[in-house]
């Protein structure tokens, strides 16, 4: 394939995520958009959500599975 197809395919398929994706930020502190969320995934592993404030300058919340 030509490097100006390919271009746009990569650029369009690294820009696609889903707004209630948990991101790791640090080791053990993981990032959500909102608490219900953060909530939502520590449960689904067993756990419980600890929030830790907001997301520096960024939407959402960082929290910890404990």
């Amino acid at each position: 394939m030509k490097l100006r197809t390919l271009l746009p395919l990569v650029l369009a398929l690294a820009g696609c995520s889903t707004p209630t994706e948990v991101v790791r930020v640090r080791e053990g502190v993981l990032r959500a958009p909102t608490s219900a969320d953060a909530s939502n995934y520590c449960r689904a592993q067993g756990s419980t959500a600890r929030m830790l404030g907001k997301a520096p300058a960024e939407a959402g919340i960082l929290f910890r599975c404990e």
